[in-house]
């Protein structure tokens, strides 16, 4: 089978499958397949190297891969037809994703984007679920997997119907935090240059209205902004401004930055 492939833009990736086995292990659903079953899986798999903006995979494109993600983030997009996004997830490795549209064979229902320079393990998705057919525990951990997107699909949903500009800017700035956090004496500094533009697009609301939440919570003083980078002096600031059912749930799925060193 293949061992790389040429990315999306067309450069030839410099690492191969073998040189990602290690990465590839780190993720629970590889980790748990019998070794027989995952060695067999990445005869199949091809190696995409993304450059931050790039797009792994698009709406509509034919469900045929799973996506493993080995080094980087990336963020999952809806979009409608008028042309609006609004980010569902973000994924930072090791994760994979694409598994839901292969189980139900339908067309992909939204696009991912890379926030960084990402490498990303293509895996044939017939190969895939044939694996998953004969091989009970790494089912069983694909089964978790997808049952915690759902829980936060679920909720994104409902926050984007019921909660207001403000409180989902605070919990897309934990998000980001979970990702990109880096403390230090004088809090923890979002470590990922976002534009009012960017958060906007996130939040599928305009870039006034962050620029509004945003003067708002500097003026307050715990936040501030530098080079491009927002500090948090106050995490729970942050928090208190999100939506407690949010934080419960990232709480039960241990997705809450992290708040030491």
């Amino acid at each position: 089978g293949p061992l790389w492939t040429t990315s999306r833009q067309g450069h030839v990736p410099s690492m191969r499958v073998q040189d990602l086995e290690p990465a590839l292990l780190q993720n629970r659903v590889f980790a748990r397949m019998v070794p027989a079953h995952f060695k067999a899986l990445l005869a199949t798999a091809e190696v995409m190297e993304v450059a931050r903006g790039e797009r792994v995979l698009e709406e509509a494109d034919p469900s045929q891969h799973l996506y493993a993600l080995t080094h980087g983030v990336v963020g999952v997009f809806y979009s409608s037809t008028a042309g609006a996004d609004v980010l569902v997830k973000i994924f930072g490795a090791p994760a994979v994703f694409g598994e839901m549209e292969l189980v139900h064979g339908q067309p992909r229902q939204e696009y991912v984007e890379a926030f960084e320079d990402c490498v990303v393990v293509r895996v044939n998705g017939r190969a895939f679920m044939d694996t998953l057919q004969k091989d009970s525990g790494a089912c069983f951990v694909m089964l978790q997997d997808v049952a915690a997107r759902l829980c936060i699909a679920a909720y994104n949903e409902r926050a984007l119907a019921f909660l207001d500009a403000p409180t989902r800017l605070a919990g897309l700035f934990l998000s980001f935090l979970e990702a990109y956090g880096q403390p230090g004496d004088d809090g923890i500094t979002l470590g990922y240059k976002l534009t009012y533009d960017m958060l906007a697009r996130c939040l599928g609301v305009t870039a006034r209205s962050i620029d509004r939440t945003m003067t708002t919570w500097m003026e307050e003083g715990w936040v501030r902004r530098s080079k491009g980078l927002y500090t948090f002096s106050a995490l729970e600031e942050l928090e208190r401004r999100s939506d407690p059912e949010g934080l419960a749930l990232f709480s039960t799925l241990g997705l809450l930055p992290h708040r030491g060193g």
